[in-house]
């Protein structure tokens, strides 16, 4: 069983070669008007879709996007898409990681997609699917349909997709792509070139049959219209190249600086709404869907997640919310051999229990035979999470332990349910009060949980989401710029949220060991080389996520997986845009 934090290393090494057919972007996000269907084809022809041809690699990424010159779709898609005989068709190459790996086949694929009038592939079932399969679960994203001249009057689609470990917050992300009339579809090409992990990765590849049951989808109108609405809701995006235009003199190589190339996912920079984005790098070119390539969060979701429920439950019940004691809400902690008489909510949003074995740096923390990281059901994990003995008065020390935010997650929803109901559920609260909205799209409403009720018990809380680069940069601006207010309503406790972002002189949160705050589940360094004062507060994520918050309303982004935490760079870079010293 692989751990929940053991798992895989990116490799973006570009393949050479040029790109055919030529994408017209690397994002979904187009064309503003379609072309005649005249397009330069090597790739995944229609003869390799129909036929099928030898491979033994994944091709380059190119050849899976919306190409320019194509034309609109002659065919509407709707109903499912079934893969045939995954268990046994495809390859895989090794490399890095587990030489003996299992998992050399994608999941039992047989999902519902509908197509809206633009010719966007919209699936009915959106963020984390729990499959069958004892490895792999599924995340399905939107895609394209288009015609090309070349395909004998069929339609051509392609559609991103990701694998993920069961237990486990790593992802692959690959694309799709095949041919479509009224009644059939050709053969399915797949390839998977990219991953955010930290111990494990591999290229995927294969030819699979396929079969389409055209039919009505349950609710197919609602999900064009979502789906229309969460494009809409999209911040305005840039490539990173067009900083430099826009606020000519700024150093781009600042933004990505400190991160070894072949471990970036993506990156991006916000300043005045507009998110500039960068990477999307795979082995095989750039990713053909940037905007829905999907990042673990790891230990943002700390901060994305958990620190935003309690600042949304202080809003909207009152502020002594924070001051609770756990014991009150977690009757386990009695049993614990630490000391829980005088422990806050706050207290454990601050890895300040005082409850540890050593205080030295993430010692607790990085156990890996501690039974909390692999005991999936809810109590035993629970149990787990409350073993550490009593070692400080809480509020004094700072000991990471991602098992207090399980406890925490767990004392959250208890309260939230003497609230609101026996049915209520913590991330629920979270997604329906804060993410949608924040205009969120629903690729977020899903996150790891305990393996109770086919792995729909408690939500994880210190991990466990997968970003796009839009939910992070949508989340930046809710912080930093709007102060946790969505059309001038606060829905995040104002004191809270100040102290988190070390705007409070008076609540700096808790001293780190090896230097740096920690306030709320948000870090905090000092920044050097300004001329004054700035601490800058970051959401941080194990595998090498970085969210920082600059002071001057900007912010910085990205999801790698080198374990290479760094901002300065980008953050004397903003200052060049607006200064952080009087």
């Amino acid at each position: 069983m692989r751990s929940r934090l053991v798992i895989g290393l990116l490799a973006a090494v570009v393949a050479g070669g040029c790109a055919n057919p030529t994408p017209v972007t690397a994002d979904q996000f187009g064309p503003t008007e379609w072309g005649s269907g005249d397009v330069a084809r090597r790739l995944l022809t229609y003869r390799d879709l129909t036929v099928g041809f030898e491979a033994d690699s994944p091709v380059d990424d190119a050849a899976l996007a919306l190409p320019v010159g194509a034309a609109p779709p002659s065919h509407v898609f709707e109903g499912r898409l079934e893969l045939l005989d995954e268990a046994t068709s495809g390859g895989m190459t090794i490399i890095a990681g587990d030489e003996d790996a299992e998992v050399r086949h994608l999941p039992e694929f047989d999902l519902a997609f509908v197509q809206t009038s633009d010719g966007y592939l919209v699936p009915a079932e959106r963020g984390l699917i729990i499959t069958d399969d004892p490895t792999w679960n599924l995340i399905i994203e939107p895609g394209r349909a288009w015609n090309e001249n070349g395909d004998h009057g069929l339609t051509r689609a392609s559609f991103p997709f990701a694998i993920v470990w069961k237990d486990s917050n790593a992802i692959l992300n690959g694309t799709t792509t095949f041919l479509f009339d009224d009644q059939s579809v050709s053969k399915v090409w797949y390839q998977i070139t990219q991953e955010t992990t930290v111990t494990f990765r591999a290229d995927l590849w294969g030819h699979l049959d396929a079969a389409y049951h055209p039919g009505s989808v349950d609710g197919a109108a609602s999900l064009r219209d979502a789906y229309a609405e969460e494009l809409a809701a999209r911040m305005p995006t840039k490539p990173i190249e067009q900083l430099a235009i826009d606020h000519p003199g700024i150093d781009l190589s600042a933004f990505g600086a400190g991160v070894t190339p072949e471990n970036m996912t993506w990156y991006g920079f916000v300043v005045d709404g507009v998110d500039y984005v960068g990477g999307c790098q795979t082995r095989y070119g750039t990713y053909p869907y940037c905007a829905s390539m999907r990042a673990p969060s790891y230990s943002t979701a700390k901060s994305g997640f958990v620190a935003v429920a309690l600042m949304r439950l202080t809003e909207k019940y009152g502020t002594d919310v924070p001051d609770l004691l756990v014991k009150d809400y977690v009757p386990e902690t009695a049993d614990s051999p630490g000391d829980w008489s005088a422990v806050t909510f706050d207290d454990l949003l601050d890895m300040a229990s005082g409850n540890f074995t050593t205080s030295a740096y993430m010692v607790d923390e990085e156990h890996w035979n501690d039974p909390f990281w692999t005991a999936q059901y809810e109590d035993p994990m629970l149990a787990d999470a409350l073993h550490y003995p009593h070692g400080a008065d809480p509020g004094t020390t700072w000991v990471y332990h991602t098992s207090d935010t399980f406890i925490l997650v767990d004392a959250l929803q208890t309260y939230l349910r003497s609230r609101e109901g026996p049915d209520a559920d913590l991330f629920r609260f979270v997604v329906d009060e804060v993410y949608r909205p924040l205009g969120i799209g629903p690729g977020l409403f899903e996150t790891m949980r305990t393996r109770d009720d086919n792995w729909q018990g408690q939500a994880l809380g210190g991990l466990g989401l997968w970003w796009v680069p839009d939910d992070l940069a949508k989340l930046a601006v809710f912080l930093n710029v709007d102060d946790g207010a969505v059309d001038g309503r606060h829905l995040l406790a104002p004191d809270l949220l100040s102290a988190a972002l070390q705007r409070d002189p008076a609540d700096p949160g808790v001293d780190r060991v090896g230097g740096g705050r920690y306030n709320d589940s948000f870090w905090a360094d000092r920044a050097t080389g300004v001329g004054c004062e700035v601490w800058v507060p970051m959401m941080i994520g194990y595998s090498g996520i970085v969210v920082a918050l600059f002071p001057n309303g900007t912010a910085y982004y990205y999801a790698s997986d080198g374990q290479e935490f760094t901002s300065s760079a980008a953050m004397r870079a903003a200052g060049e845009i607006y200064p952080y010293c009087p």
